[in-house]
């Protein structure tokens, strides 16, 4: 962690001592200009990059946004200190006292690491005890929910997975949609999604699956800790009910309906299959699942109008013979699962 720190230092301590040396008022507007230029022009080309609606940061944006925040807040900390002794030391100052001044201001390097730290350990602050026991009314196209604060949903409201994305399972976003959702008042959303994966597996026990377990949770809990790579898991890694008009299906893989895609099959190498089974989907259509993987493990899932205008899909791992029946399982599961968090009338 030292070496850690050390490094941040340093990303500011260069470009400041860089600054900060510049022997007369021409060096310094020649390197303002022509590094302060070349620092602009990437937050704007970063700002502008972040303001396309398609726009998906990786795993390391935010962390290399840190890392040249520190560059750029090195740098502008530099070229105040030296405007500043260059001002004094044209009204007479020594120059070993400008010389002190600059020395003494790289303490300003430091200090904004400590406010950064602070700031991120605000943002990151647990949320209050009333918003994690809260529960929350969303709506998706006319389909009423109440869901809790449990760490497996997200919910978003905008048209991509970009805008609007709100993760239960970070505090900071958590409590954004808290203050979003005061007094209980009903959140319009476009997309609803659940995650059973591995990391969530592996948390706290949820609330739902504290005793009394209700009916609609019992296939869900008993499955909670054997892991999302578990053939025996009868329960999907992930469900997402959505309004199909109002969120843009391809962020996610997920179509309007599986069904409708196997009328027009792909043909290509690797291609996935569709598999049927006999029971029917609200629409009364067959129950139809993509499939695709190779020998024994295969990942299977299925989109279809559930009900009040909202869609539900999901995923789940498979064996290879055995995707028509498990399927049928795991529907029967995931529609009772969602129907618990159903708004009652």
């Amino acid at each position: 962690m030292t070496g850690f720190y050390f490094f941040l230092v340093s990303l500011c301590v260069v470009p400041y001592a860089f600054a900060a040396m510049m022997p007369t008022w021409r060096w310094l507007l020649g390197v303002t200009l022509t590094i302060g230029g070349v620092i602009s022009a990437i937050w704007i080309q970063d700002w502008i990059a972040m303001s396309n609606p398609d726009y998906h940061e990786g795993a390391g944006g935010a962390l290399g946004r840190l890392f040249f925040g520190l560059v750029t807040l090195g740098f502008l900390a530099g070229v105040v200190v030296r405007t500043i002794t260059l001002i004094l030391r044209s009204r007479g100052l020594p120059i070993r006292y400008g010389a002190t001044i600059c020395i003494l201001g790289s303490a300003i390097v430091p200090g904004s690491l400590e406010g950064i730290d602070a700031w991120q350990k605000w943002k990151l602050r647990s949320p209050s005890r009333a918003c994690l026991n809260a529960t929350f009314n969303v709506k998706v196209a006319n389909a009423s929910f109440v869901i809790p604060a449990a760490g497996f949903f997200n919910v978003y409201l905008g048209k991509t997975s970009g805008a609007d994305a709100y993760y239960f399972g970070m505090s900071p976003t958590l409590r954004a949609f808290c203050a979003l959702s005061d007094h209980g008042k009903p959140t319009k959303a476009t997309l609803i999604w659940l995650r059973f994966g591995q990391s969530q597996f592996i948390e706290s026990l949820p609330s739902i699956c504290t005793a009394p377990v209700a009916n609609w949770a019992t296939t869900y809990c008993a499955a909670y800790g054997a892991g999302r790579r578990d053939d025996s898991v009868e329960f999907p890694t992930d469900i997402h009910v959505f309004a199909p008009d109002e969120f843009r299906l391809g962020d996610f893989g997920g179509s309007r309906s599986t069904y409708a895609d196997s009328l027009e099959p792909k043909t290509w190498p690797g291609a996935p299959a569709y598999v049927q089974c006999d029971t029917l989907t609200t629409d009364q259509h067959p129950l139809t699942f993509e499939c695709s993987g190779t020998g024994n493990e295969r990942w299977c899932k299925t989109s279809y109008p559930w009900k009040d205008g909202a869609n539900l899909n999901y995923t789940f791992r498979v064996g290879y013979d055995d995707a028509a029946e498990k399927g049928k399982r795991i529907d029967a599961e995931t529609r009772k699962f969602i129907a618990g968090f159903q708004a009652k009338p």
